[in-house]
């Protein structure tokens, strides 16, 4: 080899070591920084769940944090209302309830009702409307055109609200009962593909409830009576079970533990979810205070499940 060739050569030599070493500088630095990005999200998520921030899937879907669009973000700038009543929804859209989900945010709570066609998420919400009584602890979202769901009931990891049912409504659809255990105001916003009502609940100030939540025992809910009240020659008694065969006892005893009125009834559900169930009684005179049980015998040993509710004789 001549003397002009060797620092040629040696160049060459210098300069592959040179890119071999900028090759694997590139790699290392990819490596970093995709171990860096997936720790910061892991680190994201934890910090998130510590701080009770993402919500908890109660039933039927995955705990992911609801975002809202920003074309349909209004909903976290609107007031919320203490309205009796509202309505939505187009003619065309869901006919199932896919799963009803919680979280909890800065001033208030959120339920989301997601909805779907079949087993599959729907495009948009279908007609609606929302009760929602001065001072009650219910509110109430009916769905006239939905005929199934794929969740029945829940409780929510909440201070304020308590739980949700599904109920085969009597005029036909389904309705969303969520119940609160505070005066609350609220808000809803009707979110697309897919299809979602969400329900955000506030406290409200300086007030309490006038009426309390559902009366629950066993696999029954008692909407009406809720409080002790008056026999007055008729009684008006409504809720939803899931007792067997769609059955509830409801029955009436006087002061000194004698049945008085004694009625089967049927709710119009019990295998896929709550079914509802409504009578007047015939109550005859009694004096003192009464009971009113609403329920079914146990499966395992015969003995009353359900609710027990004192009564006042009104003559």
């Amino acid at each position: 080899m001549s003397a002009r060739a060797l620092p040629t050569t040696l160049y060459l030599a210098v300069l592959i070591s040179v890119l071999l070493v900028l090759v694997g500088c590139s790699k290392n630095s990819a490596t970093m920084a995709v171990s860096k990005t997936a720790g910061n999200e892991e680190e994201t998520v934890q910090a998130l769940e510590a701080t009770g921030s993402v919500p908890e899937a109660t039933v039927g879907a995955s705990p992911e944090e609801e975002t809202i669009p920003k074309t349909e973000a209004t909903v976290e700038t609107s007031p919320f209302t203490d309205a009796p009543q509202a309505r939505g929804g187009g003619r065309e859209g869901a006919d199932g309830v896919l799963a009803v989900r919680f979280g909890k945010h800065e001033g208030y709570e959120r339920t989301v009702i997601d909805l779907g066609a079949g087993d599959q998420a729907a495009w948009q919400v279908p007609e609606w409307n929302l009760s929602s009584p001065a001072g009650d602890g219910l509110l109430r979202v009916n769905f006239p055109s939905v005929d199934s769901t794929q969740v029945s009931d829940g409780t929510f990891d909440s201070p304020m609200l308590k739980d949700f049912h599904v109920v085969r409504a009597p005029e036909g659809g389904m309705f969303v009962d969520i119940v609160s255990e505070e005066a609350f105001t609220y808000r809803v916003l009707e979110l697309r593909k897919p299809a979602r009502l969400v329900v955000d609940f506030a406290p409200a100030p300086a007030a309490n409830l006038s009426t309390p939540p559902p009366l629950t025992g066993g696999n029954t809910v008692v909407t009406e009576p809720r409080t002790v009240t008056t026999a007055s020659k008729t009684l008006t008694v409504s809720g939803y079970s899931r007792n067997p065969e769609a059955s509830n006892d409801i029955v009436v005893l006087d002061s000194t533990g004698k049945e008085i009125v004694r009625e089967a009834v049927q709710s119009n559900d019990w295998t896929q979810t709550w079914g509802y169930f409504e009578t007047t009684l015939d109550v005859p005179a009694f004096y003192g205070k009464g009971k009113l049980k609403v329920g079914a015998a146990s499966p395992r040993d015969g003995r009353f499940e359900g609710v027990r509710l004192r009564l006042i004789e009104g003559g």
